[in-house]
């Protein structure tokens, strides 16, 4: 893939490098998706190392160099695994954005599923529809997106899709009687040696309902007894307080490492 260390970020390249530009410098690397410029961690600088005393002026001029005015955001990662020295940043209005990388290699099953739901991948326009709808729908109401009329996810699955049709991975969706309640993406490198999970998803109607468990009992099972990767990733916010932590940790995930970055709004 790339040299990137970092397991979050070194897997986001799967998509990065699929959909746009990764190039590597000195002192960083410079992750484009031209395509799609609200993509935040998609428009990237991630440094080599964690921020320093002095680094603000120097790391805001690089992103100004590698994507001049094209963006509404900054976004500012590093593959160290250090928290770094970001008072600078924070005072400067920036916030932190930081995840936790959480890795499986194996899974013997057992874990109790919701049986009535039916795990199928997606095919049709209409399921790919209802996927983009609901994340929309999720990134409204839990997240409070701003609104962009379904832009950004659109064109981020219109690429998924396409990587699915190539064989490089699916889109899975959970049903209850006909309506989808849940979803999540599990794509591989080139080799087929490491599998990413992108955006796991629950209706809120259906939450506590072990649907995200059931999706993941059928998908993991499928990705260890079809493409046998050496890895299976997923990335979620470090808070302490996300509920997603411990239902991918008691399904088998160990932690793996914690990604680091800066945001700010223009």
């Amino acid at each position: 893939m790339t040299s990137i260390k970092n397991l979050s970020y070194r897997t986001d390249a799967i998509f990065h490098v699929r959909d746009g530009f990764v190039e590597e410098y000195p002192d960083y690397y410079a992750i484009r998706t031209p395509s799609n410029p609200s993509f935040w961690f998609g428009n990237i600088i991630l440094f080599k190392h964690a921020p320093r005393a002095g680094d603000l002026d120097r790391w805001l001029k690089i992103h100004e160099t590698v994507f001049g005015k094209t963006l509404t955001h900054i976004t500012l990662g590093w593959d160290e695994d250090a928290p770094g020295d970001n008072g600078q940043f924070i005072a400067a209005g920036f916030k932190t954005e930081d995840g936790i990388g959480l890795s499986m290699s194996s899974y013997t099953g057992g874990t109790t599923i919701n049986s009535s739901l039916v795990v199928r991948s997606l095919q049709s326009d209409a399921d790919w529809q209802q996927i983009i709808d609901l994340q929309v729908e999720i990134d409204r109401d839990d997240f409070h997106y701003t609104e962009d009329n379904g832009a950004f996810r659109t064109i981020q699955m219109k690429g998924l899709r396409t990587m699915a049709d190539e064989g490089q991975g699916d889109w899975w969706g959970a049903y209850d009687q006909g309506e989808l309640v849940g979803g999540m993406g599990l794509y591989f490198d080139v080799e087929r040696t490491i599998g990413r999970f992108q955006y796991v998803t629950t209706r809120a109607s259906h939450r506590r309902q072990r649907v995200c468990t059931t999706l993941l009992d059928h998908v993991v099972q499928h990705a260890f007894t079809t493409v046998r990767p050496e890895q299976l990733v997923i990335s979620t916010g470090a808070d302490a307080n996300n509920p997603a932590i411990k239902v991918y940790e008691n399904f088998g995930f160990t932690r793996a490492i914690r990604s680091y970055a800066l945001i700010k709004h223009l």
